[in-house]
């Protein structure tokens, strides 16, 4: 059965215990800056325990390390018995209960936003990348609740901002949404290898042997936007076995319910015209054709290149992705909404704004940052 566990490790040396049991997957945790999650593997020795988050805040008596982990009740416990076996204490939770946003010190500068800080917490739990938990919290530290704070003194000299504010709710819910992304095309074209190249690690089996796919495999990835399930499929053709018929079906299915399709050749054998999957492939409502291995050889023209290999054009791969989901241009420090309720007051309150009713639009920034008898639902628009 699983869950989520936060296990705290804080004193002198809590940074050391920790170092001693976690392995970051991408960035060493020497470069790690204060408060940013970092994603690896809790390990007992060669065995890994877990998927974990770290992250590291100084702390009066040294270091505060949170160690995120989702694998259920026994996974946690052979975690607190791994970090006492590397010298720490383990000692019951502070008894206090759930943190209530109404007694939460207000945000930088003063901001009085409780409304903002429970829809924080409510989301926070579906914030899969430390990009995501950083883009959230700076709404409610900055961001949104600067600007609806800023905008009481002159709520028509800000409207355009509020607007924009609300507009950026789509991005936000895709980053909350951690949409598929299905890697699909013709056996042998280096799906796998790509697939693994976007996550950062080795999540699929990758061989000489054209098919070594037989089954989809799926792992979250962190394309510097939005999270995305990354999800390798087996080459699309026309089989003789049945237990490869299966597992080109399974692709389809996979590639049925994508979010979005990169379709991947090789550059060094595209696929012929008249290939009827290929053709299939193309005709998906949310399609990005990429041509693989062009360390073997070039991309045709207008079409982007990537190798897995060597690295070329794995920068602008991400980038085309987070485009076509539609969270590639939101900045992370930017104001937006990250909930339909505060996307429907601050279109409201931009329209109202605009037309010279600036006591109605304070009301509704007031709702926006502290809540109250108002709802999300009985929010219409003038």
């Amino acid at each position: 059965m699983g869950g989520i566990a936060v296990i705290v490790v804080q004193g002198p040396d809590a940074g050391a215990v920790v170092r001693r049991v976690f392995r970051p997957h991408r960035r060493p945790l020497e470069s790690l800056e204060p408060d940013r999650l970092c994603l690896g593997s809790l390990v007992d020795g060669g065995e890994v325990l877990d998927e974990a988050l770290v992250t590291f805040t100084p702390a009066p008596d040294g270091t505060r390390a949170e160690i995120n982990i989702h694998g259920g009740p026994r996974i946690a416990q052979r975690a607190l018995l791994l970090l006492e076996r590397e010298g720490a204490a383990v000692v019951e939770p502070d008894p206090l209960g759930p943190i209530d946003p109404d007694h939460w010190p207000l945000a930088a500068g003063g901001l009085n936003n409780p409304a903002i800080g429970r829809e924080l917490l409510q989301r926070l739990p579906r914030a899969m990348t430390a990009g995501v938990v950083t883009c959230l919290t700076r709404q409610w530290s900055a961001g949104l609740s600067r600007l609806a704070r800023d905008a009481m003194e002159d709520p028509g000299a800000r409207a355009e901002d509020l607007a924009a504010a609300a507009e950026r709710y789509e991005a936000m819910r895709v980053l909350l949404a951690v949409p598929e992304v299905v890697l699909a095309g013709p056996p042998n074209a280096g799906k796998s290898s790509l697939a693994n190249a976007l996550a950062g690690r080795a999540a699929s089996i990758v061989t000489d042997q054209p098919g070594t796919t037989r089954d989809w495999v799926r792992t979250l990835a962190d394309l510097g936007g939005p999270p995305v399930w990354l999800t390798d499929t087996a080459g699309l053709w026309a089989p003789d076995d049945p237990i490869d018929r299966l597992a080109v079906d399974r692709a389809w299915q996979r590639v049925d319910r994508a979010d979005l399709v990169v379709a991947v050749f090789d550059a060094s054998a595209p696929p012929a015209a008249e290939d009827p999957h290929w053709t299939r492939l193309l005709a998906e409502r949310r399609v990005l054709v990429v041509a693989g291995k062009i360390d073997l050889a070039p991309a045709p023209p207008g079409v982007l290149g990537v190798s897995a290999r060597d690295g070329q054009g794995l920068a602008d791969l991400r980038r085309a992705i987070c485009r076509r989901l539609g969270a590639g241009d939101l900045d992370g420090d930017a104001p937006a909404a990250f909930t339909e309720r505060q996307a429907a007051l601050l279109a409201t309150a931009a329209i109202v704004a605009r037309q010279g009713e600036a006591a109605q639009a304070r009301a509704l920034l007031t709702e926006l940052l502290e809540g109250g008898e108002g709802s999300a639902a009985a929010v219409e628009q003038p």
